[in-house]
C-alpha cells in the first residue's frame, strides 16, 4: 500500500548558555516533529492517539530540571507544508500533559485533540496547527519545539485497505482510461456483465502498490483539489457510463512550476460486493501562478 500519511520523526534542540566558569544546557527532545490526524468530519472531535496510535512525548534530554508549557498557533502562511493552510481556529485544540516538571531524563506525554467547529467553510480543505512545546530551567532559559498538526477536513477518503473478504473479482468492469495528462480528462466505465452497477469516484489519500505515479512526478499534497463531474452514478449492465475528472489547484506562488499526481479511486458495487480500479491524472501547474487570498 502507498500511504499518503504525512511522516512522524523526532526533533532534539539544545541550547548552551556559558556563565562565569559554567554552562547550563537546556535539551528537549520530541518524539515527532509531524503528525497527520487524518479526515475529520464538521463536529467531530480527533485525537493523536486515536490517529496514529500513540500520544506526543517530550522528553528532558538535559542536565537541569526544565519546567514544560505547551500551546497551540496558526503557524505563518509562509512556514505550511504543501497543500495545507492555517487552521483557522486554534482555541479548538486542547493539550492534556502528563506532567509539567521534568528532571533531567523525564518524559511528558502529551494528548492532542482537536474539535472540528460545525462550519461549512472548512470543509475540503487541509490544515496545519502548530503545537509549541517550551522548556524553562532555573537559570531562566527557555527552548521551545515545534511539532506540525496537520488534518483534513470532509467525508473520509477511501482507504486502499479492503474490506473483509476483499474486493471482487469483477472482469466485466473496465475503466478506460487508466490514466491522463493535464488538467482534466474524460473516463468510461464498461459494464459487460449481467448486474447494474453503481459507480463512485473518490479522491485517494493512499492506493494499492500496483497504481503507477509517472516518473518525474509526486503524489499531490492535496487529493481533495481532484473534483469530479457525475462522482455517483448508475452503469446498467452491458452500458457504458462517463464522467469528467479535473485537478483545481489553487493559484498560489508555492505551487508554481510542480508536477503533481493526482490518483481517484473508482469503485463498482453490486450486491454488496465491491470492486476498484484506480485512475491517475498527471498535472503540471504554470510557473507564473498568481496569488490569490481565500476568503473563508
Amino acid at each position: 500500500m502507498n500511504a499518503r500519511a504525512a511522516p512522524a520523526f523526532g526533533a532534539v534542540l539544545v541550547l548552551a548558555l556559558f556563565g562565569a566558569g559554567t554552562c547550563h544546557a537546556l535539551s528537549l527532545r520530541s518524539s515527532a516533529a509531524e503528525l497527520f490526524l487524518g479526515d475529520a468530519s464538521p463536529g467531530t472531535t480527533v485525537a493523536v492517539s486515536t490517529a496514529t496510535g500513540s500520544e506526543l512525548r517530550v522528553e528532558n534530554s538535559g542536565r537541569d530540571p526544565a519546567r514544560l508549557e505547551f500551546k497551540a498557533v496558526s503557524p505563518p502562511s509562509g512556514g505550511l507544508r504543501d497543500g495545507f493552510e492555517p487552521w483557522p481556529h486554534p482555541e479548538s485544540v486542547r493539550v492534556t500533559v502528563s506532567r509539567a516538571e521534568l528532571k533531567p531524563g523525564d518524559s511528558a506525554v502529551a494528548e492532542l485533540a482537536v474539535t472540528v467547529p460545525k462550519d461549512p467553510a472548512l470543509i475540503g480543505g487541509q490544515y496545519e496547527v502548530d503545537v509549541m512545546a517550551t522548556g524553562r530551567d532555573r537559570a531562566g532559559a527557555s527552548l521551545t519545539l515545534k511539532t506540525r498538526v496537520l488534518l483534513s477536513v470532509g467525508a473520509p477518503l477511501p482507504s486502499a485497505e479492503a474490506t473483509a473478504g476483499g474486493f471482487a473479482d469483477r472482469p466485466g468492469f473496465a475503466l478506460t482510461p487508466t490514466s491522463a495528462s493535464g488538467r482534466e480528462a474524460a473516463v468510461k466505465f464498461v459494464n459487460a456483465g449481467e448486474e447494474d452497477l453503481t459507480v463512485t469516484l473518490s479522491p485517494a489519500r493512499d492506493w494499492s502498490d500496483d497504481v503507477r505515479i509517472p516518473d518525474g512526478y509526486e503524489p499531490a499534497p492535496n487529493p481533495r483539489w481532484l473534483h469530479f463531474e457525475a462522482g455517483t452514478m448508475r452503469v446498467r449492465a452491458g452500458a457504458i457510463g462517463r464522467a469528467r475528472i479535473w485537478a483545481d489547484v489553487p493559484r498560489e506562488s508555492r505551487y508554481a512550476g510542480r508536477r503533481w499526481a493526482f490518483v481517484a479511486a473508482v469503485d463498482a458495487v453490486a450486491g454488496g460486493r465491491r470492486t476498484r480500479r484506480y485512475f491517475v491524472l498527471a498535472v503540471n501547474t504554470e510557473k507564473n501562478l498568481e496569488e490569490e487570498t481565500r476568503v473563508r
